[in-house]
């Protein structure tokens, strides 16, 4: 039996495919195909289907609205209590030590999403850049055979900055925080009296559909995700001393705070519950339109 490589682990949000082809196998990487939709489309959400039929050799299936996921908070998508995320990652082999790489085919926003929450629980994570999308065009290796991992003991070590409830950002409001909301523009804008648009007052919009290829699933070059930043209001070089993600659900916030991290831009957590918490009580403020400069 060969000796697996070294593993290296390149600094950063995001691994390439090159690095994750020569890993693959590697005892310490393990891989989770979280590809799905959007949540208002009307075709199953988890892409199980299209994981079947194909999928990167070793990776296991996530859905990401139900694995990961506390089902019993009324807040939808909130991620899991450490004792059920410990246990669904020790059965998908995930252990301690280990270094977890997510992909999906979609803005990058579900493989964020997970890839967040191991970080949240202490765990190594990556995200593959270009995702689903950009492994297949380049014709690396897909199979369609499922890999049974013996069952791993994954220890959760909660970081709590980097999980924001509804108290911690109003409390960090008052202290001055800013919000970047990574929600599509037009949502951000909003409309008075039109459901779910809008924003929380004194958020910039920093939306995820403009930091990752759609086509590709490759992350914007650093170069462009500063510009953006310095469009949405954010100096790269003197960065709010405290800054949270939001989004609608907390799922894309997560692509707008990996973005930010490559341009040296630290974002200390993401608003879980996000705007569907926030505008789900008439009486919290929402402010509509372009972000006061």
């Amino acid at each position: 039996m060969s000796t697996p490589p070294d593993l290296q682990v390149p600094e950063g949000p995001l691994v390439t495919a090159d690095w994750l082809e020569a890993y693959l196998g590697h005892p310490r990487v393990r891989v989770l195909d979280v590809r799905g939709r959007h949540p208002s489309s009307a075709l199953p959400h988890a892409k199980l289907a299209e994981y079947t039929a194909g999928h990167i050799p070793g990776a296991a299936f996530v859905d990401w609205e139900h694995d990961f996921i506390d089902r019993s908070d009324p807040v939808s998508v909130q991620v899991a209590r450490s004792d059920a995320f410990a246990a669904r990652a020790g059965e998908l082999g995930i252990g301690d030590g280990d270094v977890i790489v997510t992909y999906d085919d979609y803005y990058g926003i579900f493989a964020a999403r997970v890839a967040w929450a191991f970080r949240y629980y202490g765990a190594e994570s990556r995200v593959l850049d270009g995702g689903w999308l950009t492994w297949r065009d380049a014709e690396r290796p897909v199979t369609d055979a499922v890999v049974e991992r013996r069952r791993a003991t994954f220890t959760a070590r909660p970081r709590p900055l980097l999980r924001r409830t509804l108290t911690d950002v109003l409390q960090a409001r008052e202290r001055g925080a800013l919000l970047i909301d990574a929600r599509p523009r037009h949502l951000f804008l909003g409309e008075a009296g039109t459901a779910n648009t809008g924003h929380i007052p004194g958020a910039r919009c920093l939306p995820y559909q403009e930091l990752v290829d759609g086509a590709t699933g490759l992350w914007a070059a650093p170069a462009a995700v500063a510009r953006l930043a310095r469009d949405a209001g954010i100096d790269p070089d003197r960065p709010p001393r405290e800054l949270i993600a939001t989004c609608g659900s907390g799922v894309s916030a997560t692509v707008a705070m990996l973005s930010l991290e490559r341009i040296g831009v630290h974002c200390e957590g993401v608003y879980d519950g996000s705007f569907n918490e926030w505008g789900a009580d008439g009486s919290r403020p929402v402010e509509y339109g372009a972000a006061a400069a």
